[in-house]
């Protein structure tokens, strides 16, 4: 009944404290984290507001808070915050926001789910997925619909959709 680990990155399950076996999906919470600090240049709670309740406040924030898609706190990120971010990644905020739309932020979120079962079930299971994104593939972090494989077939073969047709 120990409190482990760094408090911006710990899993829910670890969070809770409540004996129930840590696996590999803990480890892609914390993933998660990183992934989203990458992106936005923050982890989805802040570490100042997340101790100043004490350990009892940490741990339901952790737990109970839902996180803001990185696209969505890259977009609410206000003064010096949002103009560091766009210099570190060498790039305009907005333009920023809408590459993360989508699938980087169904990646993120699959692996910050509260539900361990709902996460990836191991770090192959999101290096495959950030794979897919790249190749410009559909995700399996977001809901299957044919407009979204439709779109994504489009991005992939480009050159093909744009030659005109036989005449």
């Amino acid at each position: 009944q120990q409190f482990i680990g760094t408090p911006a990155y710990i899993s829910p399950e670890q969070a809770e404290m409540s004996g129930l076996d840590i696996d590999t999906r803990a480890d892609i919470y914390s993933l998660g984290v990183l992934l989203y600090e990458l992106l936005v240049g923050q982890t989805p709670f802040d570490a100042k507001e997340m101790m100043k309740g004490g350990i009892d406040a940490l741990r339901q924030i952790i737990r109970e808070k839902e996180p803001q898609r990185p696209s969505t706190k890259l977009s609410t990120l206000q003064g010096e915050a949002r103009t560091t971010a766009g210099k570190r990644r060498q790039t305009d905020v907005g333009r920023l926001v809408h590459q993360l739309q989508g699938d980087l932020d169904w990646i993120v979120m699959k692996c910050l789910e509260k539900d361990r079962q709902r996460r990836y079930e191991t770090a192959n299971g999101l290096a495959a997925d950030m794979q897919r994104h790249m190749n410009n593939e559909p995700v399996l972090a977001r809901p299957p619909s044919r407009l979204y494989e439709f779109q994504k077939t489009v991005r992939r073969h480009k050159i093909r959709f744009a030659a005109p047709g036989p005449v």
